[in-house]
């Protein structure tokens, strides 16, 4: 199927690979139908598009790339929603926040996780405080090689 997007034009997606959400992204709760779109093939940044709305998109990144101790506990009630049977089948992205010039911030706090055998999403609250909202991530983008100004670009 085709997808038009406001960032990337219209896109060829493969049924396989859209990630059906029970519950939009927080704030974009009536939105359920998402595709993952590689930001470029030297980054690990990538792009949570909505195939239903052209002008939605979420930048995301896997968090496990830059932080080895960070820990998604998913409830039993959350892990029933998305058919979770193994942590294996499990695909975790934190949403990221392009702020004013290059500063660029991860939601710990509400990462989005994924059943990748089902394809199905969503984003979860963690109840663990050592997470926040806002993390800064300049050291991470510079890490990647990735221009801030690129990502911004895209964002605004």
């Amino acid at each position: 199927m085709k997808a038009e997007t406001s960032r990337f034009g219209a896109i060829e997606v493969e049924e396989s690979s859209i990630i059906k959400m029970p519950r939009g992204p927080i704030g974009f709760e009536q939105y359920t139908s998402f595709v993952l779109v590689e930001h470029r093939p030297d980054t690990d940044f990538s792009w949570l598009q909505s195939t239903e709305e052209s002008s939605l998109a979420f930048v995301v990144v896997d968090p496990s790339k830059f932080y080895a101790d960070y820990e998604v506990e998913v409830s039993d009630a959350d892990a029933e929603k998305l058919n979770l049977k193994s942590a294996s089948d499990a695909s975790v992205l934190v949403v990221l926040t392009v702020l004013s010039g290059s500063q660029i911030t991860a939601n710990l706090a509400a990462p989005i996780v994924i059943n990748m055998k089902e394809m199905l999403g969503m984003q979860v609250i963690l109840q663990d405080n050592r997470y926040p909202i806002k993390h800064p991530l300049v050291a991470i983008v510079e890490k990647c090689g990735e221009k801030t100004e690129e990502i911004t670009a895209k964002a605004a």
